[in-house]
């Protein structure tokens, strides 16, 4: 019984780890609304939002080359109660269930760098692992 006690913490500790957050830490307390408030198309340029939002996670071009900046950002921190009690009473093998939220910030530029396009995006997403 011992061992079973053991082999459970450590379980429920790596599960424990696993909650993390990825991505732009920038964009954590952010909302579409502070976005948009922050973004001018046509005025802002790619020096303001670099200083507002730090270098971006992907840069690509468009087939005419204009520049595409992402930043993105992923806390799947919550935690299930549920999810909790199975992860211990199955040594893990049940796999693990994170909850949390995914934004997106997506910006085109103009030839002259300033903004043309822009859309902040927010999804609740659910992840999970295991063999069960």
């Amino acid at each position: 019984m011992k061992k079973f006690t053991k082999l459970s913490l450590l379980f429920t500790t790596l599960f424990f780890l696993g909650c993390a957050n990825q991505g732009s830490t920038v964009l954590k307390k952010l909302n579409e609304a502070d976005v948009n408030k922050n973004i001018t198309v046509g005025k802002t340029t790619r020096n303001e939002i670099r200083a507002m939002f730090g270098s971006p996670l992907e840069t690509k071009y468009t087939d005419s080359g204009l520049e595409i900046w992402r930043y993105h950002f992923e806390d799947t921190t919550g935690l299930n109660p549920a999810n909790i009690a199975s992860q211990t009473l199955t040594l893990g093998l049940a796999g693990s269930r994170r909850t949390g939220t995914e934004k997106e910030l997506v910006i085109l530029y103009n030839d002259d760098y300033t903004v043309k396009r822009f859309n902040m995006s927010e999804a609740p997403v659910q992840t999970g692992t295991g063999l069960l």
